[in-house]
């Protein structure tokens, strides 16, 4: 996976810089990554990965508001996390896309082992937590997923459905051009997925540089020119979508 990006900008620095040397629209995508919404763990400040866990009672009020934005959008494709707090969360903002939706293990979050439904004052002494903290790609928790696994799934899942060529799956047949340049994607997955995610697809972002809610959706609008996919984050929700 070949990714460069640039920084956030406005729709009119976006529309400027739609266009290749030649003057013509390349290939594009345009992801919308949403965060699942607010559980009891996440309140309570507790270590959430694999443990599936619902919404909190409210979750239809708290996502009312991004349910509004997404009403009149249609997908090309859309991907969830298989835990239930995740398809909670797309049954509630975007209904309309049940049917297409693709449920996908590859999303979930990162797996924290013995240290689920833990908080970092319970751990914050713990030798082993502390050396995590500080280098999570080199301490994987006991019993949870090393870093370098979630990182090849999330690759994996990158590298097959988002930055592959013009004739991918997404098209619906392989080798099959698609009917239009731009792609629309949605995607409701974890916190540190999106993290993992904008870290892939954005130049110079890193891995702790983005702060996700839960609830929140961040698009980022991705072009292919001269064989390299270069992204930047935009505004949600977008005119033109």
């Amino acid at each position: 996976m070949v990714i460069k990006s640039g920084q956030e900008q406005h729709e009119s620095e976006q529309d400027a810089s739609l266009r290749s040397e030649s003057g013509q629209l390349g290939p594009q995508r345009s992801l919308v990554l949403i965060r699942h919404g607010t559980t009891s763990w996440n309140v309570e400040k507790k270590y959430l990965g694999h443990t599936d866990i619902g919404l909190l009672p409210d979750a239809q009020e708290e996502l009312a508001v991004l349910r509004e934005q997404c009403r009149d959008l249609t997908w090309d494709a859309v991907y969830c996390s298989d835990l239930l707090r995740c398809r909670q969360t797309l049954a509630h903002i975007a209904p309309q896309a049940a049917a297409q939706t693709r449920l996908d293990r590859r999303l979930r979050e990162n797996d924290f082992g013995l240290w689920e439904g833990l908080t970092y004052e319970q751990l914050k002494h713990n030798p082993m937590y502390r050396s995590w903290i500080d280098h999570p790609q080199e301490v994987t928790p006991p019993g949870g997923e090393a870093w370098s696994a979630f990182a090849e799934r999330i690759d994996s899942f990158l590298d097959e459905h988002l930055c592959s060529d013009e004739t991918s799956l997404l098209s619906g047949e392989v080798g099959k051009p698609l009917p239009r340049t731009s792609l629309r994607t949605l995607i409701v997955t974890h916190g540190g997925v999106i993290r993992y995610m904008l870290s892939r697809l954005l130049d110079g972002v890193g891995f702790w540089d983005t702060h996700v809610i839960p609830g929140q959706a961040i698009q980022v609008h991705m072009e292919k020119q001269s064989g390299r996919w270069l992204g930047s984050r935009v505004t949600f929700p977008s005119i033109g979508l």
